[in-house]
């Protein structure tokens, strides 16, 4: 028969756990799937920057360009000091990386070209995005109006009063 335990000790056992064990690095991840790896390290080291997705403050997503680098076994994202997406991950360390799609690049210049007669360079970047949640944010007379729309939820309207100055540079 266990031993019964009161709920603060039964959070403190779940919480006991080695953080070492749960971490995998990089290197970790090329001896676990090497192929996956050598294309996900091809991009980083072509590109030099993913798109990192993090969380604010109120829970919702913020995707920024992240130089990117793989040093000793390490996926490393080079933030500088004070920006809001090294705030959002030294509050709330989860993250999510993504890279442009190489197959589409070609397809892209080809349609560009088609419409304008001009074709992006070697070397310039295309990024495809997928729409979960996209919010208008405008300000009048004293209120900010918000429209938001996501994926699961659908399309809301938020209003909230705030301070506005009258004139510009007050």
């Amino acid at each position: 028969m266990r031993p019964l335990l009161s709920l603060s000790e039964r959070l403190l056992a779940r919480l006991a756990i080695n953080l070492e064990d749960l971490m995998f690095q990089w290197a970790d991840f090329e001896a676990a799937a090497p192929e996956l790896a050598a294309q996900g390290r091809e991009l980083i080291e072509s590109f030099r920057f993913v798109l990192a997705g993090t969380i604010r403050r109120d829970g919702t997503p913020r995707i920024s360009p992240v130089e990117a680098h793989i040093v000793g076994g390490h996926l490393m994202l080079v933030m500088i000091s004070g920006t809001r997406k090294a705030g959002d991950l030294l509050r709330d360390p989860r993250i999510l990386l993504n890279s442009p799609v190489k197959a589409l690049r070609e397809i892209t210049a080809v349609a560009i070209k088609a419409a304008s007669g001009w074709q992006p360079p070697q070397g310039w970047h295309f990024f495809s995005i997928d729409i979960e949640d996209a919010a208008f944010i405008a300000w009048k007379a004293g209120e900010m109006q918000m429209a938001r729309w996501n994926r699961d939820r659908g399309l809301d309207h938020v209003t909230r009063r705030t301070a506005v100055l009258d004139e510009p540079g007050q």
